[in-house]
């Protein structure tokens, strides 16, 4: 707009110019006109080069990339689970709200699992998918499906046409989004692009759930198998502890066999289900009582427990695995200081063990969160906690360790206290 009101008023100047120069001259003013012709054609191409510099090169422009990114944005938490009915059904809800086709449709490889607009009455959910989405899906392009879609529908059904992106997974068509229009529809560049994004996006959600649901299948199956084998040592340092507390000091053999039940049915937890940090401790409580009693006044544990961390939830096995560490590894003919701390700070569960142990060297410092590095149970409990904490909560979770030969190790982990979504959490 600047630019045309600059020209306007040299186009004005310069007409003002010719018209006292023509009557200066002799010349009549009908002989300006060529100047104002000239000049207006001049200003219009000026424009429209500016415009076209200026122009959004993207075939969808500003409004429906920004709709499609919204859809997207909305239904990636529900995409994550894959593409079932409750996912399809607020994927097909917010692309027929923002996009304002007459009813959009999301199907697997052979059913509607969700309509949203016209005709839900005779093709919502459960009912059979176009054959030309079928057969878009099997050539993983997007289609036009013509008025004849309808196969078999009545004559009064108000959709006339459709567009179908098909939803691409791991190379293979696992659904497609189908947009209905009331009239004949031709595929326009625009209307290709939008369901080019939105499909593409779609299937880069449903790609990401299932690499999220595998590395939590994964991280489970190493909590299983760390669950299957106790440390062997553990195991018979334990009972040689308390058959020689048997002669010696009856009661407290009792109390730890009790001790040593629960160990072991804590050992047994479900791998998958989330559990309160206080529970977790539990175990943790368990492990150390058998390694005091084995020990003695050579373990000092220091217990620094904040009140807000107890409800926490967090996966079972977080900490034990580190306790087990610090012993394990840390133990020398001194006597050695465990500290296990734990609070809540700016939404987020901080635990931190921390030993004055003989360290790590560097060496095994740089690989011992490497899946089977180290020795039996212990070697992969530290894996185990990282793999896990990395598949249930990303970025947003961590595991740290300093460690240095004779001022011991520090292990820290920090995760979210909101747990995972679609977690299974203990009753």
């Amino acid at each position: 707009m600047l630019a045309a009101a600059i020209i306007g008023l040299l186009q004005a100047g310069l007409v003002g110019l010719a018209l006292e120069a023509f009557s200066g001259w002799g010349v009549r003013a009908v002989a300006v006109v060529p100047v104002v012709a000239i000049s207006t054609f001049l200003l219009v191409l000026f424009l429209g080069l500016v415009r076209t510099s200026t122009r959004d090169g993207s075939v969808l422009g500003g409004g429906p990339a920004a709709a499609i990114l919204e859809i997207v944005a909305i239904a990636t938490p529900v995409l994550h689970d894959g593409l079932t009915p409750a996912a399809a059904q607020l994927l097909a809800r917010e692309s027929q709200a923002r996009l304002g086709y007459a009813a959009i449709a999301v199907s697997d490889r052979s059913r509607v699992l969700a309509h949203v607009g016209l005709a839900e009455d005779h093709h919502g959910a459960g009912t059979a998918a176009p054959p030309g989405a079928v057969q878009a899906m099997d050539e993983e392009r997007v289609a036009r499906l013509p008025a004849g879609w309808r196969h078999g529908c009545t004559s009064t059904c108000p959709l006339r046409s459709a567009v179908v992106g098909p939803l691409i997974v791991r190379g293979r068509a696992v659904g497609s989004i189908i947009a209905f229009s009331e009239g004949a529809l031709e595929i326009s560049d625009q209307e290709r692009a939008v369901m080019e994004s939105l499909s593409g996006l779609v299937s880069s959600a449903l790609a990401a759930g299932e690499v999220e649901v595998h590395a939590r299948a994964s991280a489970s199956a190493e909590l299983a198998a760390l669950q299957a084998q106790i440390e062997p040592h553990f195991l018979f340092n334990a009972l040689n502890t308390i058959a020689a507390f048997i002669r010696t000091q009856p009661d407290e053999a009792r109390r730890l066999v009790t001790t040593f039940a629960e160990y072991c049915r804590s050992t047994l937890r479900q791998p998958s289900q989330f559990v309160t940090f206080a529970d977790e401790m539990q175990h943790v409580e368990a492990y150390l009582e058998l390694e005091q009693a084995r020990f003695g006044h050579d373990l000092v544990i220091d217990r620094r427990i904040s009140v807000a961390a107890n409800d926490v939830m967090v996966p079972p096995f977080l900490v034990q695995p580190l306790v087990e560490n610090a012993i394990k590894h840390g133990k020398t003919d001194q006597p050695l200081r465990v500290v296990v701390r734990a609070d809540v700070r700016f939404g987020r569960l901080r635990v931190i063990v921390r030993d004055n142990g003989r360290g790590i060297a560097q060496e095994d410092a740089e690989r011992v969160l490497e899946p089977g590095y180290g020795s039996g149970a212990a070697g992969l409990g530290l894996a185990s906690v990282h793999r896990r904490i990395q598949a249930y909560y990303g970025d947003e979770g961590r595991l740290r360790i300093a460690s240095a030969p004779v001022l011991g190790t520090s292990i820290s982990i920090l995760v979210p206290i909101e747990p995972p979504a679609n977690v299974e959490v203990a009753a």
